[in-house]
């Protein structure tokens, strides 16, 4: 969610920040036909700067991606802290842009932030955002699959990111146990209530199967109590009634590796 990309509206040389990032299931109600693409943007907040970050991207950078959603280069923002990490994790926030329309990608910054914010003395802002956090990696997303969520729908305020490595020359077969075994429970698990949403994301930027992952799989969740109530047994009966879930769990393992798993709190939105 990267090779950077930075608008250069500054004269020297020191990059201007701009937030980008991903709710990822609840893109959904954006668009149902068009293809959805997000960059993802992950921060590390330095040693007592944490506070510092979160306000200059609610109170400097959410405007002026307001600004960019009325211009209609980008669908909406979203601002994450990632739960339960330590001084050692790589990165401790995320921010996602999102996108239906892929010649946007090319240059999605054309907005000043001087405009947006006339009465701020922008290059301290700079100095600021660059001061708070370091950028440790972006990446370009494809929206693979998803589980249409209500029109109506809040944002879900946790997301479960699941990171998954897949062989080289084995895209087809991971995808097909997404959508046709793991679509049809996560449906299960959105109609019992104990889910808000469900998608599958391609790593289109950076790529390569050296990498740590290939693929995420997001699960949303309206509520933190919504965490941990899923009865797999039972979506998996009522959507596979055919098969047991032995069955089902080697399938899904031969088709990947679960890397790892994050949760993710949305503190800030812009639509």
């Amino acid at each position: 969610m990267k090779s950077t990309i930075i608008p250069h509206f500054r004269k020297n040389k020191l990059p201007l920040f701009f937030a980008l990032l991903f709710s990822l299931s609840s893109f959904i109600s954006y668009s149902q036909d068009s293809p959805m693409f997000v960059i993802v943007e992950y921060m590390k907040t330095k040693p007592g700067k944490e506070w510092n970050y979160v306000e200059l991207e609610r109170n400097f950078w959410k405007p002026v991606h307001q600004q960019r959603i009325k211009n209609g280069e980008i669908i909406a923002w979203q601002l994450y802290h990632i739960r339960y990490t330590g001084a050692s994790d790589p990165y401790n926030y995320a921010t996602v842009t999102i996108f239906n329309d892929p010649e946007k990608l090319e240059n999605p910054w054309t907005v000043d932030p001087m405009t947006v914010h006339p009465d701020k003395d922008i290059e301290s802002i700079y100095e600021e955002t660059e001061e708070s956090r370091e950028l440790v990696i972006t990446n370009l997303l494809l929206r693979e699959n998803y589980v249409q969520m209500p029109q109506d729908a809040p944002d879900p305020k946790f997301i479960e990111v699941d990171y998954m490595k897949v062989e080289q020359g084995k895209d087809g077969a991971y995808l097909n146990v997404e959508d046709k075994v793991w679509k049809p429970i996560h449906q299960q698990f959105i109609n019992a209530g104990t889910r808000a949403g469900w998608s599958v994301w391609g790593r289109i930027y950076p790529s390569g199967y050296g990498l740590d992952y290939q693929y995420l799989t997001v699960n949303d969740f309206a509520e933190f109590s919504q965490i941990g109530k899923a009865d797999y047994v039972a979506a998996a009966k009522a959507a596979h009634p055919k098969e047991d879930m032995d069955t089902i769990g080697k399938e899904t393992n031969n088709s990947r590796e679960l890397v790892k798993s994050e949760l993710w709190e949305l503190l800030d939105v812009a639509y």
